[in-house]
């Protein structure tokens, strides 16, 4: 006998928590088959004191028993070639080209049914609220296929065309612009907090000097990156702060930094952090980027927006056409009701 459909969401919350215990055993001391119930070694050195009752369910919730036939886990090639039907074709190709990977592809799906047979088995599927969530599950699947159906029904098999890609580049050509851009190195002094006058004064006398000996070659700007510089992401590449945007170099630093010449250093700059020293690099004029450069795209954001398009007309329609009943008056009565009634209890706990 098959597992009901609704079986795989108990894998799922199984599955879970068995990948937590896996991994609290790669990491610490302790048995996974001792939190399992499985290590019958250690059991029997160490029984429970005769003054206890031990937990059985420490003991017993993980497998089926053997030869239960309601609930063993079984796999067959229909439901093989179904589940393998859904995955992308991408991912597909290489599980089929290749015999190990297909072994474990299976063997996978054939855990999996074990642990939804030991998730059965202690009747995981019998909680109320398991239910509703596998219900909600199977509604959201059913919702998404037919919403995916509908849409690719709506679309041309040749959409976007040439044209329409053509003409939403000719209509959106500011968004295919480099901006211009300059490469930006730096030595950083920064101001913190609780620095006195006398301290900040001090700390432009050094920048000071700095840029001046800088200027003058007296020192390599490298060295004096890896000695001075507070701003760690850039000292570590010699003081390289990146291709920058002209647009988004901040005010105050864009002005003094764009009226270098190329390779030259600038005299101290002073923001609200601190004192930069900086040297400016090659330019990357501002550029139009061509159509075929972003051909592919352009045919992605259309496809995205046409699927978006078509699926808020679908539910508006749906709205229409299979209303539900609601009205404000009714909505604010189940929110006041709900901030003092919440169901209590999840969805591990067992009926």
């Amino acid at each position: 006998m098959s597992l009901p459909p609704v079986s795989r969401l108990f894998f799922f919350i199984i599955a879970a928590l068995s990948a937590l215990f896996i991994y609290s055993g790669l990491v610490s001391a302790i048995s996974v088959r001792e939190l399992l119930g499985l290590d019958e070694a250690k059991s029997e050195k160490a029984p429970a004191p005769e003054n206890k009752v031990a937990d059985p369910a420490k003991k017993t919730q993980v497998a089926p028993k053997q030869g239960s036939d309601d609930i063993a886990a079984r796999l067959d090639y229909d439901e093989l070639q179904i589940v393998i039907s859904l995955i992308d074709e991408k991912q597909r190709a290489p599980i089929l080209a290749d015999e190990e990977a297909f072994r474990n592809f299976v063997q996978n799906e054939a855990d999996n049914k074990s642990v939804l047979s030991a998730a059965i088995a202690n009747k995981i599927d019998q909680n109320e609220k398991t239910l509703f969530l596998a219900r909600r599950g199977a509604e959201n699947v059913l919702r998404e296929i037919y919403l995916n159906q509908l849409i690719a029904s709506k679309i041309p098999a040749d959409f976007p065309t040439g044209q329409q890609v053509k003409d939403y580049y000719n209509q959106n050509k500011d968004k295919f612009v480099v901006e211009e851009r300059v490469h930006v190195w730096q030595i950083f002094l920064p101001i913190t907090e609780g620095m006195d006058k006398k301290e900040i004064e001090l700390l432009k006398k050094q920048a000071e000097s700095l840029s001046n000996d800088l200027q003058k070659g007296k020192l390599e700007f490298a060295k004096i990156v890896q000695q001075y510089s507070g701003h760690p992401a850039s000292r570590i590449n010699d003081g390289y702060m990146g291709l920058i945007k002209v647009t988004e170099l901040r005010p105050g630093v864009r002005e003094p930094l764009m009226a270098l010449a190329e390779g030259a250093i600038s005299k101290p700059v002073t923001t609200d952090t601190g004192i930069h020293i900086f040297k400016r690099g090659t330019t990357v004029p501002r550029h139009e980027v061509a159509l075929e450069q972003v051909r592919d795209q352009i045919k992605k954001l259309l496809n995205t927006q046409i699927r978006g398009q078509l699926r808020k007309e679908i539910y508006k329609q749906a709205r229409v056409t299979y209303p539900a009943d609601l009205d404000d008056k009714k909505i604010e009565e189940w929110r006041l009701k709900l901030r003092t009634n919440i169901p209590t209890g999840t969805v591990s706990s067992t009926n």
